[in-house]
């Protein structure tokens, strides 16, 4: 797998794990800061999650159009750049007030910014890479090598954050100043991810772009290929990756959902616990091991010398020791939370990359290696066998979802209920306020009737008046009996608001105290369905589960790697950044998307959201095989 790749794949993948360290560092805790320092609702700070993932993956579009016109490695040394800024502004503690929040927002705008001239144009300079005619079969196995460097970064993330905000508490720092510490890892992480880019960068100078001292080889080799390219293959390849992209929505719409129904199926329709050498798969240790495991038996098959082979079988020995080891010492029952899932997406990439690898470049030996496209069509169908499996184990468990959804409606007509008092108690303060501005009207009406009175009063005193000390006597006692007019209804007014605020706070308290009571009967209410849930046995093994992420692992090893294989290598020499940036906008709409099998949640059957996505993903295959032909005579 390793064997005849450029040394500029290696750097440019540990520099793109130091980068996704960082990132999933800072993104495994963002959410839980927000609600932490400022105090915001779970959907606020949801908001403002969802819209950065967004920008994160739309924006290497534009970043790719700035690179096809001022080279990619001029664009990544700038992202990267502007990525540390933003991790940087993110580590200084600066409480939550009206400062704070700018810095917030400013750090993941350079986030964003930066994550958008780095991320897209980073895998172009990896597929170009390959552009000589004795690496280009090796393309598709840089590219899941770079896939599993990004979920080697990802893998350890969540685990680093945690650990490190624990070591700031356990100092003395406060829970909300302690983020900042997992944020300063991030930005560490980045710096090491820079070191690694300008120290390694002699090995993939030729590949940055407009920069680039390619020999005068691969330069004519690039302006014949480009002379040849003409505007009928450049339209039929920017189409081809179109039909590409629009299949990638789907897939990264399906494929999500592990971190968003699938958690919800976990967190409810999952067993707890687990028992025996099963549990043993919730422990990193054991993951690590077996990954460490898979990549020394290849070593074993693979090297070329008998020392490398007797070294890689003595780490086989040690890790098989191990896992006994463990397996020997497994606690009698093990928790399991429905975050814990989250963990064997990155362990199966990594775990299975050096499969994916070696089973391809077998069938590539033989001549039967399926094209880009046809990986990715097959991917389509892997994620649709993946929600079958879904089907299946929903099934037997009808009594218990219709609990669960039971639940959901209690808290549906709970909502519905708070509605419905507080609109009550709107109405009834929109009546008092219209009769206290009535009110107002009326008192403000008999004052100016009032004033009227002494100003005629006074002016016909004037009129007979014959000196000017008279005169001026009429004018004083005119304003004191306007003033203590005013003084007086001043005080009926006041009264008055008084009485009004008064019936309103009351109709508010009433309002309070329905909404408490209400509340009550839907806390008691759902305890009843939840007590029923938990003593109906009827939750389901996580095997299920797991076995659903290994087999998305599958579409995803088939799809993604591949996908973004087959962009860097079909597009246009022109638009190559742009069509990169495509495939990141392909995926942030998906990634949008994610939200309607959710949105179904509760309110339809199990087996009609898994059915849902795995229709989106067997429409997909026969559409994206419909077109294989055009696809593979492009690519």
């Amino acid at each position: 797998m390793f064997e005849g790749q450029p040394k500029g794949l290696f750097a440019l993948a540990l520099a793109n794990t130091g980068e996704r360290f960082g990132y999933y560092t800072m993104l495994a805790v963002f959410v839980l800061f927000l609600q932490d320092n400022f105090g915001w609702s779970a959907a606020l700070a949801g908001s403002y999650y969802s819209t950065f993932l967004m920008f994160v993956y739309f924006l290497p579009f534009i970043g790719g159009i700035l690179a096809d016109k001022f080279g990619y490695g001029r664009m990544v040394t700038i992202g990267i750049s502007i990525m540390f800024l933003g991790y940087l502004l993110l580590s200084f503690p600066l409480g939550n007030g009206t400062m704070a929040m700018i810095a917030i927002i400013g750090a993941l705008a350079l986030i964003c910014m930066g994550t958008g001239l780095f991320k897209g144009n980073l895998q172009v300079m990896v597929g170009d890479l390959y552009k000589r005619p004795e690496l280009s079969g090796k393309r598709d196995a840089a590219f899941s090598i770079f896939y599993m460097a990004i979920n080697i970064g990802a893998l350890f993330a969540p685990s680093a954050a945690v650990k490190i905000m624990e070591y700031a508490q356990g100092i003395g720092f406060s829970k909300a100043d302690s983020y900042h510490f997992a944020f300063a890892v991030a930005c560490v992480s980045l710096v090491i991810s820079m070191i690694i880019y300008f120290v390694s960068r002699s090995t993939f100078r030729h590949v940055e772009g407009k920069q680039e001292k390619a020999d005068s080889t691969e330069k004519a080799a690039e302006q014949e290929a480009a002379v040849e390219l003409s505007p009928a293959d450049t339209r039929a390849r920017i189409v081809a990756l179109c039909l590409v992209f629009a299949v990638v929505i789907f897939f990264w719409m399906a494929f999500h959902q592990n971190g968003l129904t699938l958690t919800y199926f976990a967190a409810e329709f999952t067993q707890k616990t687990s028992t025996g050498i099963p549990s043993m798969l919730f422990d990193v240790r054991t993951l690590l091991l077996c990954i460490v495991s898979i990549y020394a038996a290849f070593a074993v098959v693979q090297s070329k010398t008998t020392k490398n082979r007797v070294i890689a079988t003595v780490v086989v020995l040690v890790c098989a020791a191990l896992l006994i080891v463990l397996g020997l010492n497994v606690p009698a029952e093990t928790k399991v939370a429905a975050p814990i899932f989250q963990q064997f997406n990155p362990c199966f990439v990594v775990g299975l990359t050096p499969i994916s690898v070696a089973l391809f470049g077998w069938l590539g030996a033989r001549g039967k290696e399926p094209s880009a496209p046809r990986k990715i069509a097959y991917g389509m169908i892997v994620a649709a066998i993946g929600f079958g499996v879904m089907i299946f184990a929903s099934l037997g468990i009808e009594p218990l979802e219709a609990q669960v959804t039971e639940k959901f409606n209690i808290d549906e007509s709970m909502k519905a209920k708070t509605e419905e008092i507080d609109k009550e108690a709107q109405k009834l303060i929109d009546v008092r306020t219209a009769k206290f501005n009535e009110t107002k009207e009326q008192i403000q009406t008999e004052l100016s009737k009032r004033q009227k009175q002494v100003d005629d009063q006074a002016a016909a005193q004037l009129a007979q008046a014959t000196t000017v000390k008279d005169k001026s006597e009429i004018n004083k006692s005119a304003a004191v009996l306007k003033a203590n007019n005013s003084g007086q209804y001043e005080q009926i007014t006041e009264i008055a608001r008084l009485a009004y605020d008064n019936e309103v706070n009351g109709i508010k308290s009433a309002a309070a105290q329905q909404k408490i009571q209400a509340q009550t009967v839907a806390k008691m209410a759902k305890a009843e369905v939840e007590g029923q849930i938990e003593q109906g046995g009827l939750l389901v093994s996580p095997g299920w589960l797991i076995l659903t992420y290994l087999v998305l692992t599958f579409a995803e090893l088939l799809l993604s790697p591949m996908g973004i294989s087959f962009v860097s290598k079909v597009a246009p020499p022109q638009y190559k950044g742009m069509m990169m940036g495509g495939w990141f906008v392909a995926t942030a709409v998906g990634n949008f998307l994610t939200v309607i099998p959710a949105l179904l949640w509760c309110k339809v059957p199990l087996y009609v959201v898994w059915t849902t996505l795995a229709v989106l993903c067997l429409v997909s295959f026969i559409f994206i095989f419909s077109q294989m032909k055009r696809l593979e005579k492009v690519g």
